[in-house]
This record gives structure tokens, sequence and C-alpha cells, in this order.
């Protein structure tokens, strides 16, 4: 396989992802549990799907017209009006959530487009196997949780293992850190912060993983009160500061709201605990 052209959503002609398809559905939602009825739904979509007309045709309840089976063997899932499929021309707006397709791409996707080649090999090994419904399922498919980690740690682990060597299994005994308790994105900062090359192999140990999530439990309340809320700031998205961060702030301490000068006092404060936790971890 050429992994130069193997995106998160497409990584081989086996299976594909199309867990955000439509875009708005019930929070929870997982195509698995109506698979029968969805297949059945796909073909008919597929047979009827003609590129030709042009009339825009609003999605109905949770199942959108224009998904369907993108190769004849009916194993690849995905958008029929994609421009991938028309060679460049976009026909999304055949929908009413045509904008809403074309504008969004899930964070999980984002990190695993900034890995290189080799480490897009070695995580996609853990999807193995996995048909289009398991690995468009966030229940099943682990990749969904490991790229709420970014890109650091996914390196990390990706520089020191070879690719095929673990099964999904395996992985997550022999890297009990990511079957933590811990949000990914809520904690990706905190981690990065403490795990780098010399060290990587505390994500091996379970009393690192068990004293990580104390970590973090524990850590908003040593910052309660550090970071006051006031007129003229702005949405923590827009600061211009580390993503992780960022994340972290919103997902783990709440704050929505904030300026670079208050975000920059907490992120030194954030950061000098991160210190003293990891003076208290074994070489």
């Amino acid at each position: 396989m050429n992994f130069s052209f193997v995106t998160l959503c497409s990584p081989d002609a086996q299976k594909s992802c199309f867990a955000c398809c439509p875009p708005i559905r019930p929070a929870g939602y997982d195509h698995r549990l109506y698979k029968n009825m969805i297949k059945r739904v796909l073909r008919e979509n597929t047979a009827a799907f003609d590129q030709r007309n042009d009339r825009i045709v609003p999605i109905t309840g949770f199942s959108c017209w224009a998904l369907g089976y993108l190769d004849e063997a009916y194993q690849r899932i995905g958008c029929l009006l994609h421009p991938f499929r028309h060679e460049g021309l976009d026909l999304r707006y055949r929908v009413d959530y045509g904008n809403k397709c074309a504008r969004e791409t899930c964070p999980e996707a984002k990190v695993f487009d900034a890995l290189t080649i080799r480490e897009r090999e070695f995580w996609l090994g853990l999807a193995d196997g996995f048909d289009s419904f398991d690995y468009s399922s966030k229940k099943v498919n682990p990749l969904f949780n490991l790229m709420g980690w970014g890109c650091h740690l996914l390196r990390l682990v990706a520089a020191v293992e070879k690719p095929g060597r673990f099964t999904r299994e395996y992985f997550l005994e022999t890297y009990p850190f990511f079957s933590t308790k811990a949000l990914p994105r809520a904690n990706a900062y905190l981690v990065n912060r403490l795990v780098h090359r010399d060290n990587v192999h505390l994500l091996r140990s379970r009393p690192f993983k068990d004293a990580f999530e104390q970590f973090s439990l524990i850590l908003p309340s040593l910052l309660a009160g550090k970071c006051s809320v006031g007129e003229g700031e702005f949405p923590v998205h827009r600061l211009d500061l580390d993503r992780d961060f960022l994340d972290f702030l919103r997902q783990s301490l709440g704050i929505s709201k904030s300026n670079l000068e208050q975000a920059l006092r907490l992120k030194q404060r954030v950061d000098e605990q991160c210190e003293r936790f990891g003076r208290r971890l074994p070489l």
C-alpha cells in the first residue's frame, strides 16, 4: 500500500470511516447498532445515485441519501458527492448540509494527517481486520481515542515500536496508559509535559497511569481561582497558544473565555505543577 495517500478516513481498500455522515445526529449514535438496515440503505443509495442530476435534495432523519458504497465490493463507505469522486468537482451542495460537510474535519483526522507515513502505518495496524462499520465506531476503533493524545505522544510510541508488532489487545496490555480514564484532549497537554523520548517507557507502567489519573483529577482544584474572568476576554480557542493547552483550559478546567495575559499566567502555574509531579516519577 502507498501510505503517502492514506488518510484516516480512507486507510485501505477494505474500509473507510463514515462516522460523521450525516454531520448532525444524536449524541452517542453508532452506525453499528443499525448495521443490517444501513447496508440495505447504502445499496439503494448507490444504485439510485445519478451524477448528472443536479437537484438539491434535503437530508431527512439521520440518513443521507448521498452516503453509499465507493467500491464494487461494497466494502468502503462514503460520500457519493465528494470531489474525490468527481475529478475535483464538489457536488455536496445537493444536500442541505453541504457547506457543513465540506467545511468540517474531525480532530482525529487532523492529528493523523500530521503524522509521517511510517507513523500512520504503525497506528493503522491497530485497526487491522475492521470493516467500515467497526472502523467508523468510536466505541470499537481505538484510533478515535488514541488520536486525542496528539502527535507528540503518538510519535514517541511509533519511534520505539515496529509496525505490525501488536494486536489491539496486546498493545493495550503493553501500554496500559492508553486505557486510562483520563480524557485524551483534556489531558494531552499534561502528559506531553511529562513524557519525552528518554522516558517513553512510562507509558508501559501501570503505576504511572494510576498516578497520572490522580494528578489530572486534583490539578483543577490546585488551580482553582488562578484565572479570573473579566470584561473584554476572548473565547480560549482564539488565543495564540498551544492547542493542547487551550483544550486543557476548556475541557479540564472548564474555562471558555480568557485573555492572553491571564492564560499565560495560568500556563506557568500548570507547568510548575507538572514539573513537581515529574520530579516524583521514576527514571
